[in-house]
């Protein structure tokens, strides 16, 4: 009875692999942020309140924008696993 070959397990830190995934990372991340961007979400934070002085819309745009620095520096400079 011949012996069936198995099937190659597929390796997980394949480098094309990682940059797949990686790229759909930051994909999501423009999509999420595209949101958080956008006119629903400002709206809410369009009013005449001020924290520390500074307008609460313009202030969540500073936050939101170095979030979305932050974890784009992150996810593109994070190592291999």
């Amino acid at each position: 009875m011949p012996i069936k070959p198995s099937l190659p397990v597929p390796n997980r830190s394949h480098p094309d692999h990682v940059e797949s995934r990686r790229s759909q990372r930051l994909l999501f991340l423009a999509g999420l942020f595209g949101l958080l961007l956008n006119f629903p979400l400002l709206a809410v934070f369009d009013h005449d309140g001020r924290v520390g002085g500074v307008p609460v819309l313009y202030l969540y745009m500073l936050l939101t924008w170095i979030l979305l620095v932050g974890l784009t520096a992150w996810l593109v400079r994070r190592t291999n696993e």
